[in-house]
């Protein structure tokens, strides 16, 4: 079930949420660095915000062809840095990502679900990348944890799920557990850490996943 608080949803502005940081998601920097994206990869990025994380894997996986999706509005605010990447090889989705059944080697989605508010239009979303991830595919994802959530501006939306910020966006902030919890949810069978964490509530958390729970033979072996 959608939020029921209509007021509150239409003033969200999600597009908001996405940063103009320009160094790459340290989870798909992660990924890279373990081979986990590789040459020739399929890779389908949902909320792909600036593309700087569009832009590392071209400069440092050879031959992958990439796949962003994102909303109408962000695309209009980064629509310089689009054109440039769309030169390079990206390919813009604007009207959805369902291109066919397990199409993608690899999906990557950082720092996204937590701007989604309700739980059930995330774990949705979940489910929505799973029909397009190979059965033998990689999810890798990034959430704010809850120390990385600040600020005296924010306060608790109505449905009760996260917090409004000054941006007119929606956060819900993770734990460790509650993350992989959530990538379950969506199923995702095998979730690892790409960081180890000291804390249960990082700052942020990243972690790739997989939807079959064994993994014999993956690279993340």
């Amino acid at each position: 079930m959608d939020c029921p608080h209509s007021e509150c949803r239409r003033s969200l502005r999600p597009a908001n949420a996405a940063t103009n940081f320009k160094n790459p998601v340290l989870s798909v920097k992660r990924s890279v660095e373990r081979k986990i994206i590789r040459s020739q990869d399929v890779i389908l990025e949902v909320g792909a915000g600036n593309l700087r994380n569009a832009a590392y894997v071209l400069d440092t996986v050879p031959g992958v062809t990439y796949f962003a999706f994102e909303v109408p509005e962000c695309l209009s605010r980064f629509r310089n840095r689009y054109e440039d990447l769309h030169k390079r090889g990206v390919v813009v989705l604007e009207q959805g990502y369902e291109r066919e059944p397990a199409a993608y080697d690899v999906v990557i989605c950082t720092f996204v679900l937590e701007t989604i508010c309700p739980e059930t239009a995330r774990i949705r979303t979940l489910q929505d990348i799973s029909k397009v991830l190979k059965r033998s595919g990689y999810l890798i994802v990034s959430f704010r944890g809850y120390p990385g959530v600040r600020g005296s501006a924010y306060r608790q939306c109505d449905a009760g799920e996260g917090l409004l910020t000054p941006l007119k966006t929606f956060v819900k902030p993770y734990s460790v557990a509650e993350a992989e919890a959530l990538l379950r949810q969506g199923g995702f069978l095998r979730v690892e850490m790409l960081e180890q964490y000291r804390v249960p509530s990082p700052e942020n958390i990243h972690l790739v996943a997989q939807l079959e729970e064994s993994g014999h033979g993956t690279r993340l072996d």
